[in-house]
């Protein structure tokens, strides 16, 4: 009987040590969660990048991570962001600079990285460039990007007299982008005209009131509902035959005619990176803010000539890109 005793008591003390071990070896999933500013058809392939440079850094969804997204119109971005601070994420990933400023608003301590903000600084979301301070970090979508636009519009178009610009008014960002366009489009001998939106629902009115106003050129700031609706936004300039300038290379590739900025999966590969910075231990205020390695100039010709848009050579031969 003693034997057995001790042959159980000493069983039950290996099952233990057996259960002891395997805990201390099983590491509990990190969650990062993705804040879009639209909808999952206009963010889908951002999310998807993410996910692969994550993948390509070592980790695997289930047994290191699990990787979620919110989708959903702008104006729903504050449930939104307070829901996902309530699941209690170990990283917020945003997608523009809208969905900082809510996912800022719902936690002071919870690591944001943004893939994509122009103006970080001014807008409050870090101290500095080089020590953000608090609990967000990211990847600079421009500086002064809205002024180099108006430019390359002087140059592309010589003759243009009418340079025009798309604002959404619930964009925090849409202030600072009109206060560097007007002065710039004055200075190059251009009349600027503002247009602004609330929603996808003025779409009809803003391209009506873009021909009533006789606009020869329409400049797309970055902007979360820009983002989201590029494919349409392209689509119904190439049908009023307006030459379409944005700020990232995902807007010609959809149709716009010219894009002057950095390449948004360059920008949301840099942001994974980041994020696996963050989860092995660093502080996203320790982590200065990443500048754009390279401005990339791209052009597409197919929607040139569909509009009849006539570009001097020379400024041709300046691109990183032409799309035949």
């Amino acid at each position: 009987m003693k034997r057995r005793a001790l042959l159980i008591a000493g069983g039950a003390w290996l099952a233990g040590a057996a259960t002891s071990a395997f805990a201390q070896t099983t590491k509990p999933l990190r969650r990062v969660e993705f804040v879009a500013p639209g909808t999952e058809e206009g963010f889908r392939e951002f999310f998807a990048v993410i996910r692969s440079k994550l993948k390509e850094l070592g980790y695997v969804e289930g047994r290191d991570l699990v990787l979620e997204a919110s989708w959903g119109e702008i104006d729903t971005l504050a449930s939104r962001a307070a829901a996902v601070v309530a699941r209690k994420p170990d990283v917020i990933v945003t997608a523009s600079s809208a969905a900082v400023a809510e996912c800022k608003k719902a936690t002071p301590t919870i690591p944001i990285v943004f893939a994509s903000a122009a103006n970080p600084v001014e807008q409050g979301f870090v101290a500095s460039l080089q020590r953000p301070g608090g609990n967000i970090t990211g990847v600079l979508l421009y500086i002064g990007l809205s002024a180099k636009i108006t430019e390359i519009a002087r140059e592309a178009f010589p003759k243009a007299r009418r340079l025009a610009i798309l604002l959404h008014e619930k964009d925090p960002i849409h202030r600072a982008q009109l206060a560097e366009f007007e002065p710039a489009a004055a200075r190059l001998k251009f009349d600027p005209v503002v247009v602004r939106i609330s929603s996808p629902d003025d779409f009809d009115r803003a391209f009506a009131e873009l021909a009533r106003r006789k606009a020869e050129v329409l400049y797309l700031p970055n902007a979360a509902l820009f983002q989201a609706n590029r494919r349409q936004l392209a689509e119904r300039a190439l049908n009023a035959r307006l030459p379409l300038l944005g700020t990232a290379t995902h807007l010609t590739e959809n149709g716009g005619l010219m894009d002057y900025g950095t390449r948004a999966d360059e920008n949301y590969q840099r942001a994974a990176v980041l994020v696996d910075k963050i989860l092995r231990g660093a502080k996203p205020g320790d982590l200065p803010v990443e500048r754009p390695e390279k401005i990339f100039l791209v052009i597409n010709m197919k929607t040139a000539k569909a509009i009849g848009a006539k570009l001097p050579e020379k400024f041709i031969t300046r691109a990183d890109k032409v799309i035949e």
